[in-house]
């Protein structure tokens, strides 16, 4: 069989209509079954009770219409009288068994000609069922059937009618008839093989496959619009709803996946909306907030040197114009942050893969940042046994302005006397780069958005981050994701922070 054909086949026993056709099959199968063989117990035990309560006074005739003296002074039965029993009544009904019992329920004598096996004088009958079948004469509230012992198979109950017998002297027994006697239940076992009995059990079989068929013809039209609207949806092409394509599961299955999957969607899409909208006016009131800061402080300062012009010193006016020089780089520094991280989220911006030695551009990196660092009275380093020559896989530039970010910032919250530390360590098939300071550190409940533009803590004022422009981390936290890296930082309040990241070894 192809692979067209197994996928066809599987698809069509998950077919809702067709499961249920299983299900319905067994079922009404087993259903079928157990109402033959209720219906057979129970027709026997309809055909005991009817055949018990025809011949309810059979024993109670029999030993009126015969002469005292079926069973002697001695106790000893008249054995000829119960021959001639046996002439008499089982010719009649050659299905009874005549047994005459003493007081105590042991048989003295039966009126079996031709008997097989053992024979019954001597054993034992339950009198509980006679006296019980002895009252139901009198006491309409006894059901019938009531089955005694049956002498010739003491582990098989069986039904009977029985009458008192008076004997000389005042004793008594019992002439005790058993109805469906070893004649019978031959007769009855072989009919239970007969051809009418296998031809209704046959009957039923056919009948609950028949019911099946109808069944599955009516789910099959019942669910003809569901099977429609699920094909529709599984001929949905969409990446997000890849699993509606799939063939597992049956119709409602189906459905319940594509419903989750559409709340799944909406509930992004509102999300998305939401993000975005929050996100526009976040972006619109910071940029408008960080150019129009450094813009006010440029048109301060020259309005100043033109206004009072002449008058002003040339000292004045150098020290002014110096520090609108100031305003006009840090607006451009903002600017230029700005276009940087719009082309990382808009991924116009690849990394170009290259092989460099990483701790080469490390102290490259604090070369540059000495002066800088000096100036805050800030100690810069490369942590003892970073100069190894690894070399790593990844875009240079790109890691040398991640470098740059994380440098400014751990300078930016770093206090005079303070240190900031790089440092490079193995870790297999990677490098892990770290940079390290002991400045004001973060509070545990900021870490988690330390990495979304623009977002500052309250105190950054006081740290002296009032002067960033809150994109130097989300840049580094999207240049890292462009090299499959994740950015890691470790902090303490007031005793400081550390942001580490690994990228991979050069063959």
């Amino acid at each position: 069989m192809s692979a067209a054909h197994e996928k066809a086949a599987g698809s069509l026993w998950r077919r809702l209509h067709v499961r249920a056709a299983l299900v319905a099959v067994p079922l009404l199968l087993g259903l079928g079954a157990a109402m033959y063989f209720l219906l057979q117990h129970y027709s026997a035990q309809t055909a005991l009770e009817a055949g018990q309560r025809m011949n309810l006074g059979l024993a109670r005739y029999v030993v009126d219409h015969q002469p005292p003296g079926l069973i002697a002074a001695d106790g000893q039965p008249d054995r000829s009288r119960m021959k001639e029993l046996a002439l008499h009544v089982m010719m009649v009904n050659p299905a009874v068994e005549v047994y005459l019992l003493d007081a105590n329920g042991r048989v003295l004598a039966h009126a079996l000609e031709g008997l097989q096996g053992s024979d019954p004088v001597g054993v034992q009958v339950d009198l509980a069922p006679v006296r019980r079948l002895l009252s139901a004469t009198n006491d309409a509230t006894v059901l019938l059937p009531v089955l005694g012992t049956d002498p010739r198979n003491a582990q098989r109950a069986n039904t009977f009618s029985v009458a008192a017998v008076a004997q000389p002297g005042g004793g008594m027994g019992y002439l005790y008839i058993v109805l469906n006697g070893s004649m019978a239940q031959g007769v009855s076992a072989s009919l239970a093989n007969s051809d009418a009995l296998r031809a209704m059990a046959v009957g039923a079989a056919l009948a609950a496959l028949l019911a099946a068929v109808v069944l599955w013809l009516a789910w099959q039209q019942l669910t003809r619009p569901l099977r429609q609207l699920t094909d529709e949806l599984k001929s949905f092409r969409d990446d997000g709803d890849a699993h509606l394509r799939s063939d597992s599961g049956d119709e409602i299955g189906v459905l319940r996946r594509a419903v989750h999957a559409m709340q799944q969607r909406i509930a992004q899409q509102f999300q998305r909306l939401e993000d975005a909208d929050r996100q526009r006016r976040e972006l619109v009131s910071n940029i408008s907030h960080d150019l129009r800061t450094p813009l006010s402080s440029i048109q301060g300062y020259v309005e100043t040197v033109l206004v009072r012009g002449e008058a002003i010193d040339a000292q004045a006016r150098a020290t002014h114009l110096r520090t609108a020089l100031r305003h006009v780089e840090l607006l451009g520094k903002r600017i230029a942050d700005l276009f940087e991280l719009s082309k990382l989220d808009a991924g116009r911006v690849e990394p170009k893969q290259e092989v460099f030695c990483l701790a080469e551009l490390l102290q490259d990196v604090v070369q540059n940042y000495r002066l800088a660092a000096q100036q805050r009275g800030v100690s810069l380093s490369l942590a003892a046994g970073s100069h190894i020559q690894a070399k790593v896989l990844a875009d240079i530039a790109m890691i040398e302005r991640v470098l740059q970010n994380l440098i400014d910032n751990a300078l930016r919250y770093t206090a005079s006397g303070g240190t900031v530390a790089l440092a490079i360590e193995n870790r297999g098939a990677f490098m892990q780069i770290s940079v390290s300071d002991t400045g004001c550190g973060i509070q545990t409940e900021h870490l988690p958005h330390i990495f979304e533009r623009y977002w500052r803590t309250t105190d950054a004022e006081e740290s002296g981050a009032s002067t960033s422009s809150g994109l130097g981390l989300a840049i580094v936290k999207r240049i890292l994701d462009l090299h499959g890296s994740v950015v890691r930082v470790h902090s303490e309040f007031m005793r400081g922070t550390r942001f580490e990241f690994l990228l991979p070894q050069a063959a």
